[in-house]
Parts: structure tokens; C-alpha cells; sequence
């Protein structure tokens, strides 16, 4: 409990030093929130963009370049690689129990629950949305989707793939196919593609590098904390990782925070428009 305590100070911490930045960084006009505009409007708006960015992340394989093919080609030769080590990995980490390291991975669980997210994120998108500071309330529903999104790639992945945990005590390369039985849910894993999406959208919007030191030490210890635990592989852990970092980037690297693509009303429906 004392440890959650911690991580709850140090994430309103963070939340709290952003807002102070971003009030004394003198945005520029279209940074902030036009104040004639009704919050649901603003709030049905901002839902229309997370869903219309949720199609282009899922779309977004379609539109790879030759550097978005080498990336993708590493994070999958790394995680084959992990599989000839995870065996080694977890004898490794299940001779470093303390009682330190279980406070530490008790924490780095935390961390790779939703509960941080709502924390962080609901409390930037309230801040911005009351504040009519737009940057601050963009970040808010960034969070949210990159957790969302990439929360859901881990999920339909590792029930498609059905690979047993480790404390099954069966062996790193058996795996059950589609499954819903969560002792067959080990890749990737859940709680570090949670926390690297939350961490690399904070990073990434804060451009602060002691916040992002520390977001980022926050997540590998989510990640890590799941091989000791021995819920997780090491490939589980750096698959769940990947996924989360490169979606978290992918919805906030960009510097409008707008979507290129439109949802388009038609006689018989509705129609997608992509602007490259």
C-alpha cells in the first residue's frame, strides 16, 4: 500500500508540473481551446478522433515504408531471438527474490494497470478540457488511446497465439492457439505494452527529459517486474514493450494532434477518407 502511495504522488507529480509548463509556455493561438465552443461538442469531437485514429493505427501496415519495414523486421527478429534465452531469463530472475525487489515489482504492477491512466490521463483531459488548454487536453485523450489501442493489439495477439505462462512449468515454446483461459495468455504481455504506450505519450507530449527519464524507468520495471513475478516470458515482455512504445509514439508524434483521416457521411452510410 505504502508503494502505490508513492506511485500516486509521483504521477499527480508529473501531471501537475505539465500543467504548470504548459501555462507558462506561451502556446500559440491554435493551442488553445476556443472558448465559445461547447465541452460536449469538444467531447464528441475528441471521441470521433480517438475512433478515426484507432482505424489508422490498425490501417497504418498498409502505409510501411522501407524504415517502418526494418523496424517492424527487428522487433520480431529480437523477440525470436528472446525465445532461445527465456529459459535462462526466468532462472535468473527467480533467484533475485527480496523483499526490495517485491516492493519494486509490486509497483512496476501498478504501473501496468488502466488505474495510472485514468489517473494521468483523465486528469490532464480534465484539466484541459475545464482550462481550455487544448495541448493539455489532447495529451489527456492520447493516453487513453494509446493504452486503448495497443491494449487491444496485445489482447487479440496473445489470444490468438495461446502461449502458456511460465509458472505452467511446461516449456517457452508450447503454444495452445486461440484461447481465452488466462493461464495461456503469456504473449505478449498486457501490463508492459500498458505501460511503455502511457510512458512514451507522456515522453512525448511532456518534452521534458527528466520526466521522461523517470516514465520510462516507470515502465521497465513494469516490464520487468513480469518476468519476476514469472507470469511473463522475456520475448512476452519485450513484444508487450514494442507494441506499446510504437503505438504511444505513433499517436503522439504528431505535432497537430489531428488525424488524417475524416469520417464522411453518405446517402447509404458512411464513408472514410485518407489524406496522405
Amino acid at each position: 500500500m505504502r508503494i502505490k502511495t508513492v506511485y500516486f504522488i509521483l504521477l499527480f507529480s508529473f501531471f501537475c508540473s505539465f500543467a504548470y509548463t504548459q501555462n507558462i509556455s506561451g502556446l500559440s493561438s491554435s493551442d488553445s481551446l476556443n472558448k465559445k465552443q461547447n465541452v460536449f461538442n469538444v467531447i464528441g469531437n475528441d471521441i470521433k478522433i480517438s475512433f478515426e485514429d484507432g482505424i489508422r493505427t490498425f490501417t497504418s501496415p498498409l502505409h510501411f515504408d522501407t524504415k517502418d519495414g526494418l523496424t517492424a523486421l527487428g522487433v520480431l527478429t529480437t523477440t525470436a531471438l528472446l525465445f532461445t534465452v527465456d529459459d535462462e531469463t526466468r532462472d535468473f530472475f527467480a533467484k533475485q527474490k527480496s523483499d526490495f525487489n517485491d516492493h519494486l515489482s509490486d509497483a512496476g504492477y501498478f504501473y501496468g494497470t488502466i488505474y495510472p491512466t485514468l489517473i494521468v490521463g483523465g486528469g490532464l483531459y480534465t484539466y484541459g478540457l475545464f482550462g481550455k488548454d487544448e495541448y493539455t487536453r489532447v495529451t489527456g485523450r492520447m493516453a487513453f488511446e494509446s493504452v486503448a489501442i495497443a491494449g487491444l493489439i496485445t489482447t487479440l495477439t496473445k489470444s490468438l497465439l495461446g502461449r502458456h505462462r511460465p509458472y505452467n512449468n511446461d516449456g517457452s515454446f508450447v503454444f495452445k492457439g486461440p484461447t481465452f483461459n488466462d493461464n495461456f495468455l503469456s504473449m505478449p504481455s498486457g501490463h508492459a505494452t500498458v505501460a511503455f504506450a502511457l510512458s512514451t505519450t507522456l515522453a512525448n507530449r511532456f518534452h521534458n527529459v527528466f520526466a521522461s527519464i523517470g516514465l520510462y524507468t516507470l515502465a521497465g520495471i513494469t516490464a520487468l517486474s513480469r518476468i519476476y513475478e514469472d507470469k511473463h516470458w522475456a520475448s512476452d515482455v519485450f513484444l508487450g514493450s514494442a507494441i506499446g512504445y510504437f503505438v504511444g509514439d505513433f499517436i503522439s508524434g504528431r505535432k497537430d494532434g489531428k488525424t488524417k483521416y475524416q469520417i464522411v457521411p453518405k446517402s447509404n452510410g458512411i464513408g472514410f477518407i485518407y489524406y496522405l
